[in-house]
């Protein structure tokens, strides 16, 4: 089995390998998503593993890279390694995304290593979901918004939207991400991958 993974720093990569020692795998490491792209183009990957952040990308080039590869690749098991926690992003990706797995880094290793023994089939039928909210698809685009611009003001008139409709966006993002203030707020986003404007 051909295994692709997407990490900066080739943790994951390594841990994998340790891991699946005893098994015919062939690990495969791509620093970025461009990496990656090039990767699939001469490579056959069976399971593609990605963090939802590298130090190159955010998550919403995480997630548009992943739709495209659901495309072209419809037999590729995508697996989301992430030390993310946060309910609505992880369910936005869960209900956008078809046949994908989230795991967590904090995972035990036989709970890992189970997984990667799992037959697609099964890996598609397992429940991921929890019973938290979820972002909308119009909110998970806000956050890149929300990190560029240091005003709500300037994000209505860059989107030629009302600000209130940018106020309520917002307040939604907030509740579902249990952010109490701007300062967590914008720590959240530096944790998805986005640069905040200072």
């Amino acid at each position: 089995m051909n295994i692709l993974s997407i990490d900066a720093n080739n943790w994951v990569a390594q841990g994998l390998s340790a891991l699946l020692t005893s098994r015919h795998d062939q690990i495969l490491t791509c620093v970025s998503i461009g990496d990656a792209r090039r990767a699939l183009t001469y490579q056959h990957v069976d399971i593609l593993v990605v963090e939802l952040k590298t130090e190159e990308d955010n998550i919403e080039t995480i997630y548009d890279f992943l739709r495209l590869t659901q495309i072209l690749y419809p037999q590729m098991r995508i697996v989301i390694f992430t030390e993310i926690t946060d309910a609505a992003l992880l369910n936005f990706f869960v209900n956008t995304l078809s046949s994908i797995a989230i795991l967590k880094k904090s995972s035990s290793l036989a709970s890992i290593k189970r997984f990667f023994a799992l037959p697609m089939e099964s890996v598609a039928k397992m429940p991921m979901r929890s019973a938290a909210g979820s972002l909308s698809p119009q909110e998970f685009k806000m956050l890149k918004w929300f990190s560029q611009y240091s005003s709500q003001q300037e994000i209505a008139f860059k989107l030629r939207l009302n600000n209130k409709t940018i106020s309520h966006y917002k307040r939604s993002i907030y509740m579902k991400l249990y952010c109490k203030n701007n300062v967590h707020f914008h720590d959240c986003l530096k944790r998805y991958g986005f640069n905040s404007m200072n």
